[in-house]
């Protein structure tokens, strides 16, 4: 008979932890969740075609629902974008104002409902939460246009203060409706003698936009200036300098723009930024009768629904012309009318 065999003891081997890996291990929990969601972020910026500043604007409006829930991006259920609608819609206890406009707010959701949308299509969610959700509705926005009068003054303001050949120049290129940061981007070499070439636009909204007689006088009068002061004038270098001690010759950027354009408001007592010129430019052009298309042309824009607000001032100077027309006419009928009943009258007597 078989004896059976006993059972041996079992042997317990310590195990040598890897180096580095139960770092990584612990890591993982606390961290995984926070880096996958900014992960998806940065996918979405990168699969879609945008500029830095634009970038910038959608991270920050993503970072907003970030940072008032710590939920994966599949956990979000439409009930939360609701929640979060309502959070950035909120009213300070105090002065009971609201602390985001409804711009704003639309904005932020609007960012919010195009990444779900690339999510679903990339299949990262089955769900988009934020169809439910609806943007606040904005009222459709008016041109900021200067009148003649208040433009007569500023350009009188710059004539009288220091740099007046740079600064009038400057003035009259914003008049031919560039934005502030594509004056700034110009170069020498994007003006031919009788129009500027718009290299570098909000959108992608390249093109070229002809000078007037009046644009063209003032730039080539600046560049001689420039010529004078000892500059020597190449096409790489930038069409408007800076003229401080700081930054003597260097491009004028957006932010000494916009310090020239306040202290001209502050001279002349008008409140106004200098994106008014391009609502200016657009406006005079559609009230001087110039076919709209051909405006949106010169302006680069590209919605229709946005070049709105220059068409309406037009359309309504059109409704109170014909407006007058007909009740002129109509006024002078009932004249006719009302002098036809008293001669009838007298002859009656």
């Amino acid at each position: 008979m078989k004896r059976r065999q006993s059972i041996p003891n079992p042997i317990i081997v310590p195990l040598q932890p890897v180096p580095g890996l139960s770092e990584v291990v612990h890591a993982i929990p606390s961290s995984e969740p926070v880096q996958l969601r900014s992960l998806r972020v940065e996918e979405f910026l990168q699969a879609r075609s945008l500029a830095p500043k634009s970038q910038k604007a959608y991270r920050q409006d993503l970072r907003c629902f970030l940072n008032w829930t710590d939920k994966g991006w599949a956990e979000v259920t439409p009930r939360q974008i609701a929640q979060f609608k309502a959070h950035l819609m909120r009213r300070d206890v105090e002065t009971t104002q609201r602390e985001l406009s409804d711009a704003t707010v639309r904005r932020v959701l609007g960012t919010l409902k195009n990444f779900y949308g690339w999510m679903v299509r990339s299949r990262y969610v089955s769900i988009d939460p934020t169809t439910e959700v609806d943007l606040p509705k904005l009222s459709e926005p008016e041109a900021q246009n200067l009148h003649d009068g208040e433009v007569e003054q500023i350009i009188q303001a710059a004539s009288a203060n220091s740099l007046p050949e740079r600064n009038i120049a400057l003035i009259l290129v914003l008049l031919h409706g560039l934005r502030a940061e594509e004056v700034s981007a110009l170069n020498l070499d994007d003006y031919d003698g009788r129009r500027l070439r718009i290299r570098q636009a909000k959108a992608d909204s390249k093109g070229f936009v002809p000078l007037t007689a009046s644009g063209k006088e003032s730039l080539e009068r600046y560049l001689r200036w420039r010529e004078l002061m000892g500059e020597v004038l190449s096409l790489e270098h930038p069409l408007f300098v800076s003229h401080s001690r700081r930054n003597i010759w260097q491009r004028l950027g957006y932010d000494g723009i916009r310090k020239v354009m306040d202290r001209l408001s502050k001279q002349t007592g008008i409140d106004f930024h200098a994106h008014q010129f391009r609502h200016t430019f657009a406006t005079n052009l559609v009230l001087k009768g110039m076919n709209p298309y051909h405006v949106m042309t010169l302006t680069r824009h590209k919605s229709v629904q946005n070049f709105r607000r220059y068409t309406k001032a037009a359309d309504q100077q059109a409704a109170e012309q014909a407006f007058d027309e007909v009740m002129g006419s109509s006024r002078v009928n009932a004249s006719e009318a009302v002098a036809t009943d008293a001669s009838n009258i007298e002859d009656g007597d």
